[in-house]
């Protein structure tokens, strides 16, 4: 019976062991897998929110790395990351989107094989206040002037203006929308003119037209 005991007991230290050194490698491994921003600037305020007026809670300084909880990417001047910070305690940092501040580690938002993650957007540009085509299945971007290094796609929608103030009914628009490598995006919206009118189920209502 004693011997039974103390193989149970061997049996168990071994399993805990065992458990225990599977369960510190798997929290290694997800650490090193974790998305992460190294800091580059020599130092970033920390805040308690996504805005650069509001109430700062501690800094951060270069050579630091720090996991990310969350990203906002509504600032048009910065790149915001919710960081969690040694000791537990969480806050939102700025990088400039042509400059900086932080090198990213395992973005899992970004599907890319380059080492740099671009923030900036696209530009997009067009000359004319209208684009004249034949049919909604004759559209092209050939009159877009596109400036963006990494490769890119370009989408469109289309919106019925029924009852529009300045000119005869119904007018069109076509929102140009274009999304790089990295997912950052820009769209414009440009009067259209069709020689043949799409029918209705091929537009969408005007009054729904977002213009960013």
């Amino acid at each position: 019976m004693k011997k039974i005991i103390i193989f149970l007991f061997v049996c168990l230290f071994i399993f805990l062991v065992v458990f225990g050194t599977t369960k510190i490698i798997n929290i290694i491994d997800n650490d090193q897998k974790a998305w992460k921003v190294e800091i580059i600037n020599d130092y970033i305020n920390v805040r308690n929110n996504h805005s650069v007026y509001d109430t700062k809670i501690d800094k951060v300084e270069k050579g630091h790395k720090y996991k990310v909880i969350d990203i906002y990417l509504e600032d048009d001047n910065y790149i915001w990351y919710k960081i969690k910070l040694d000791g537990g305690k969480e806050g939102w940092i700025a990088s400039d989107r042509s400059e900086p501040y932080v090198k990213e580690i395992n973005n899992p938002n970004i599907s890319t094989d380059k080492e740099e993650i671009d923030y900036n957007k696209p530009i997009l540009k067009f000359y004319t206040e209208s684009y004249e085509t034949e049919s909604i299945d004759t559209i092209t971007f050939s009159h877009l002037e596109i400036i963006e290094d990494s490769e890119y796609e370009i989408t469109y929608e289309i919106y019925k203006e029924e009852d529009p103030v300045d000119v005869p009914g119904p007018q069109y628009w076509i929102k140009y929308i274009v999304i790089d490598a990295f997912n950052n995006r820009t769209a414009k919206v440009q009067r259209i003119i069709f020689e043949e009118n799409p029918s209705d189920d091929k537009v969408l209502d005007f009054a729904d037209l977002n213009y960013n």
